[in-house]
């Protein structure tokens, strides 16, 4: 009963917010500038947010596509000194190269990071580490949702070890001493499929043992994104004084990854955002003061959301709430995969 009403509140609460409709009458209420494009032409009155990041160094993970590849074409457009984290070089150059074209900017690169895999991300940071000694945002977007159960080559289940375990975890433990505590922030690109259940247990969530034959992409993807949402509350919470850490939700995004998860199915998801449109509010999140977030939020269109809506009438209720022990393990079950 209670995933029933979850679900049926999460695709309700969905229509209302996540789609195009809902990114209109949110930035409606907007109190800082809204850019209409990705980039645009910083003479054009009513465009320009009026960001500029010409000292700031930023990583974003899957910034060949999508989501990822407009976070990356807008910060190089502000000047900022971008790492495009991607698991495809081919792919990522070529994207480099219409960021480039686009922008003008000569201050992108790409390091090739499959965040899947524990060593290509050990890889990945000891490359950045070399070119840069801060960093002024890591944001974490890249992973997969897949139809079918498949496992890495080092033997985790892709989904999870992509959002979560390496892509956000150990991404985010190791580049965190380099990310600047008085401007700097941790940026995880969630989603609104969080709200349909809690963090499981270990085996659950990764799907091992005896939930292997029971697998569902959709679930562990949410299982992730829920993670997601409890690493940046806890990080958040051991560090007061470090970099801000938050989760936010881009919304329903027509994507060629939601085309390639839902097919046919996406008509559901009607009328969806633009990439740019899902974009603005985590290039926000991105581009602002520290000062303007809060820190272990969870974000849609700029502004923090309610992290549960299990009960009655859109309450919080309880069928989505971890424990704090609870959430100690999975971030002890992390350490201990992870070995950081």
């Amino acid at each position: 009963m209670g995933q029933t009403i979850t679900t049926t509140q999460f695709y309700l609460k969905g229509r209302r917010q996540s789609t195009l409709t809902g990114y209109l009458r949110h930035k409606g209420k907007y109190t800082e500038p809204v850019q209409g494009a990705v980039v645009v032409n910083g003479n054009e009155d009513g465009l320009t947010d009026g960001f500029d990041m010409s000292a700031k160094v930023v990583v974003i993970t899957g910034a060949n596509s999508g989501i990822g590849f407009d976070l990356a074409t807008y910060a190089a457009g502000k000047n900022a000194k971008v790492y495009m984290f991607c698991r495809s070089e081919e792919r990522g150059e070529a994207a480099r190269k219409k960021i480039s074209q686009r922008t003008g900017s000569d201050k992108v690169e790409v390091i090739q990071c499959d965040v899947s895999l524990k060593k290509s991300v050990q890889r990945a940071v000891e490359e950045f580490k070399a070119k840069e000694h801060r960093l002024d945002a890591l944001i974490c977007n890249a992973g997969v949702l897949l139809n079918e159960r498949t496992e890495t080559p080092e033997g985790w289940e892709t989904t999870f070890a992509s959002h979560l375990l390496f892509g956000s975890y150990m991404l985010g433990s190791l580049l965190m001493p380099q990310v600047d505590p008085d401007e700097g922030r941790i940026i995880f690109v969630s989603s609104g499929g969080m709200y349909n259940t809690k963090f499981p247990t270990w085996t659950k969530a990764t799907s091992t043992g005896d939930a292997m034959s029971s697998y569902s992409g959709n679930m562990a993807y949410s299982f992730a994104k829920r993670g997601q949402v409890l690493l940046a509350e806890r990080w958040a919470s051991l560090n007061p004084k470090g970099p801000k850490v938050v989760s936010c939700h881009p919304g329903w995004v027509d994507t060629p990854a939601v085309e390639e998860a839902y097919g046919d199915q996406k008509k559901f998801l009607e009328p969806m955002r633009n990439p740019w449109q899902g974009a603005e509010g985590i290039a926000w999140l991105m581009a602002t003061k520290q000062s303007n977030l809060e820190s272990g939020a969870f974000y849609l269109d700029r502004s923090p959301q309610q992290k549960h809506i299990s009960g009655p009438f859109f309450t919080s209720g309880r069928f989505t709430k971890n424990t704090s022990e609870e959430v100690t393990e999975m971030m002890a079950n992390m350490q201990a995969a992870t070995g950081v």
